[in-house]
This record gives C-alpha cells, sequence and structure tokens, in this order.
C-alpha cells in the first residue's frame, strides 16, 4: 500500500515513528522476525514505544531475551546521547 511506501521511504531517512510503523505492520501481517527487525532499529534510535513493543514480543515468545536486551541497551545509549552536550 502507498502509505507502507511512505513508512519505508521515511524510516530510510532515519525517521524512528516510521520504523516503529512499519513493525507495528508487519506484527498485524503476522511476520513476526520482521517485525522485531523494524522494532530492534527504532529502539535502538531512542524511540520508547517500540522498546514496549519488543517487550511485549518478548513476552508473548515473539522475540528472544537477547533481542530485548540489545533493544534495551540500545534504546538507553540512545537517550545518553541525546541527553549529553556536545
Amino acid at each position: 500500500p502507498r502509505g507502507i511506501h511512505h513508512y519505508q521511504q521515511a524510516a530510510m531517512k532515519g525517521h524512528e515513528p516510521s520504523r516503529c510503523n512499519l513493525g507495528a505492520a508487519e506484527y498485524g501481517n503476522g511476520n513476526r522476525r520482521l517485525a522485531v527487525q523494524h522494532f530492534m532499529i527504532s529502539a535502538k534510535m531512542g524511540h520508547e514505544r517500540t522498546l514496549n513493543h519488543i517487550k511485549v514480543m518478548f513476552k508473548e515468545g515473539d522475540a528472544t531475551k537477547e533481542q530485548y536486551a540489545e533493544a534495551l541497551i540500545g534504546y538507553r545509549d540512545a537517550v545518553e546521547e541525546m541527553k549529553s552536550p556536545q
């Protein structure tokens, strides 16, 4: 669909909410593996809602403990980087 194409274009340019929306679309289509990949990228960019999606997927068995831990660390690092004065 056209909306997905626009999300893809924005995600490739670093728009983390679009990446999250792509993950949600893949999740809704039953493609859990691709959904986790989108959510991981978005979480590592500091998108908190996406981190929560990965947490839910971990609890449901759709994401591994390692993926959740990686997302947590990536999210934390992104948030810290945004806070640090440069």
